[in-house]
């Protein structure tokens, strides 16, 4: 039977909506005037070079395995482990990659380190029976919310809203997304869902729903309804753009300029509320700057999701390109545009902020350049040989070291013997 969620005091944010509006619109205008140019990715590197970066990281891979197979079981020893496999990484990424020193010291910060591994243990004991995939993905979003407070320069660290908001998203976001589903589910579901999030009264109708409503009780319990009110309506943003990315599934008379509107507010507006949970209450620079930080990430996604994309009749930037041949340009534009967001913001000068925006922006370059390896036959040659020759790999090495590691992570039971449940779980999921 149906319970009833009390009704607490209503949202009164001011102007949140307009401004999600404006932010769509001006990053729309921005993608729309960035040229399908590649931009500089890298230094030039040559074959030899790539060829001896892939010798070098598969024996990394097998020192690395082995490592974990030897994870000591006491805690004492385990700081000591850490730190010696900290230095390895690091090594290598200076020689290598040309890590600079500011890079590898925020990439390995400990406080990253203890933020992700309290939500792998709570997300266990919150969600046991969650699948690894979905785990990984709510940890993705728990690490895009330590990256704004890191840039924010606050405390890295896991709050209980982050930790909500992040484990909302397999148990949201994933059932919208499913074919499988109903589209009236799912419009039933999004109503329930948005009732709650604004503090209205909702019946819950099964497991899912109460999950789900939970969560939303641990942001209430950090964020109070009345004193932090576009807390929740950044929340509400997210949901209404997730509703309207519906009509990417079942609507397939969308315009181009329509679908990147969609894209551009579920992708802001999924990392404003980001903002706001690890904020409480941020300017107006930096809603614009996390804003643009979504609307990338999300193309970054379709990009690497394009074939599933393709197999469920999704609709984006980049299926819609797909349709029409290769994805030369639009690869190529997403890559300026990453760089036009990242120079744009509004942020101070300095040495620290510089380095904490070169991690984002290598970042996203290697999930662009690993989308572009995981699907070649989407590219021309020239665009290919364009890309490795400024990159420290081959597209085809960086494939078979993805499957080295694959492969070494499942062969590393003896190490997750000694980890949490959840960290067992996340385990084969780690790159």
């Amino acid at each position: 039977m149906a319970t009833l969620v009390a009704e607490p005091p209503r949202i009164a944010g001011p102007g949140l909506k307009s401004r999600v509006a404006a932010l769509r619109d001006r990053h729309a205008r921005l993608w729309a005037g960035t040229p399908a140019e590649l931009p500089s990715l890298g230094p030039a590197t040559g074959w030899r070079r790539r060829f001896v970066n892939a010798r070098a990281a598969a024996r990394l891979i097998d020192e690395l395995a082995a490592e974990v197979d030897h994870l000591p079981e006491e805690r004492s020893e385990r700081r000591a482990w850490q730190d010696r496999v900290r230095e390895r990484l690091q090594d290598f990424g200076a020689a290598r990659l040309g890590w600079p020193a500011g890079y590898r010291r925020l990439l390995f910060a400990d406080a990253f380190y203890a933020a992700a591994l309290a939500f792998a243990r709570e997300a266990h004991a919150c969600q046991p029976e969650l699948p690894p995939d979905s785990l990984w993905q709510a940890l993705r979003n728990v690490l895009i919310g330590n990256s704004l407070q890191m840039l924010l320069d606050r405390d890295v660290a896991l709050g209980p809203g982050l930790f909500a908001y992040s484990m909302l998203y397999p148990l949201t976001d994933n059932l919208l997304d499913d074919p499988r589903v109903p589209a009236g589910d799912k419009r039933a579901f999004n109503e329930r869902f948005g009732r709650r999030l604004a503090g209205r009264p909702v019946g819950v109708s099964g497991p899912g729903d109460a999950a789900v409503f939970a969560l939303v009780a641990r942001i209430e319990e950090e964020f109070p309804r009345a004193s932090f009110a576009d807390v929740y309506e950044s929340l509400l943003a997210i949901h209404r753009a997730q509703g309207r990315s519906l009509a990417q599934q079942d609507e397939p008379q969308l315009t181009d300029d329509e679908i990147l509107a969609i894209s551009c507010e579920k992708g802001g507006s999924s990392v404003l509320a980001d903002l706001y949970l690890v904020s409480g209450r941020p300017g107006a620079s930096e809603e614009r700057f996390a804003f643009g930080y979504g609307v990338f990430l999300q193309l970054l996604d379709d990009l690497q999701d394009i074939e599933s994309d393709l197999d469920a009749g999704h609709q984006t930037l980049f299926t819609r390109a797909a349709g029409r041949g290769t994805l030369d340009e639009p690869t190529a534009r997403l890559a300026r545009f990453v760089d036009r967001v990242l120079d744009e913001a509004d942020a101070p000068a300095g040495p620290a902020y510089a380095d904490r925006k070169d991690l984002i922006r290598r970042n996203c370059r290697t999930l662009l350049v690993g989308a572009i390896s995981e699907q070649p036959a989407r590219f021309t040659r020239r665009f290919r040989r364009a890309v490795e020759g400024q990159w420290p790999f081959s597209l085809r090495a960086m494939r078979r070291l993805r499957r080295r590691a694959e492969r070494r992570a499942r062969g590393a039971a003896g190490a997750r013997r000694g980890l949490t449940p959840a960290a067992r779980a996340l385990g084969p999921t780690w790159r």
